[in-house]
């Protein structure tokens, strides 16, 4: 059933402000929007037509969702430790798949892998491992305790040449593409949001969106024209915010 309404405006050029009801969003590399409430995801095409929505209420409650790959979406139930492949119309690809049946217990965080299969993160050996669609370990990484001390991975997500973990103390572990490390950098325990677009990490701090550029190794801040920024995404040259009751669109132009 959906459950995330919103107003079309007539304006359809950038900028454009919907009407929405919605508690996070995710923007896919063919510019549709997924707006999730609760245990739903609705998905609109760039110009907020409604495509389809997917609500499976028996397996939990969703601890994430990843678009990476728009034509093999992964939703994640932490709580019964299984994941979902969806098609670009949500449809289910296959079965669930049961982590357990991978001896990767307890799992908190998975991501899509460009590699096929999807990323991990094994708590007990605190290492990423890629698991393939037979449920084979098909790559680990180094372990990075040292790098991770006490603080809990809560989001993990794959760029293009790099895997990003957010830790729960603002701290972001990159690793290159094969799960071993590769830099940290300290985004702060204030973060409220964050993706990844190419090879560029963006997060929100203090209502302001910082952009950070893996390889340049330098950050720059986005002119959001005063807005409070909490929840968002950035698509190539497009900021989403996501407001109380209204997601709004507009051009941004980052310089490196």
């Amino acid at each position: 059933m959906l459950l995330l309404p919103f107003l079309v405006l007539a304006q359809e050029s950038v900028p454009w402000s919907r009407e929405v009801v919605a508690d996070a969003l995710e923007i896919d590399r063919l510019g549709n929007i997924y707006l999730v409430k609760g245990n739903v995801v609705a998905k609109y095409d760039a110009e907020m037509n409604f495509l389809c929505a997917y609500d499976n209420y028996p397996a939990g409650s969703m601890s994430s969702l990843d678009v990476s790959n728009p034509f093999k979406v992964i939703v994640f139930y932490s709580e019964f430790n299984k994941l979902m492949y969806l098609d670009s119309k949500f449809a289910e690809l296959r079965s669930p798949i049961m982590l357990d049946d991978a001896e990767l217990y307890n799992t908190k965080v998975v991501c899509s892998s460009s590699f096929g299969g999807f990323w991990v993160f094994d708590e007990q050996n605190v290492c990423v491992r890629r698991v393939d669609s037979n449920l084979e370990i098909s790559q680990q990484g180094t372990n990075i305790y040292d790098k991770l001390a006490d603080a809990d991975v809560i989001a993990m997500r794959e760029s293009i040449n790099y895997l990003f973990l957010f830790a729960d103390d603002g701290k972001v572990l990159i690793l290159d593409k094969f799960g071993n490390f590769y830099r940290s950098l300290e985004v702060g325990g204030s973060c409220t949001d964050f993706c990844v677009d190419n090879d560029v990490l963006y997060y929100s701090r203090n209502g302001e969106i910082s952009a950070y550029d893996v390889v340049a190794d330098n950050t720059i801040v986005i002119p959001t024209e005063g807005k409070n920024i909490s929840k968002f995404r950035i698509r190539h040259d497009l900021l989403y915010m996501l407001g109380e009751n209204k997601l709004e669109c507009r051009k941004i132009q980052v310089e490196k």
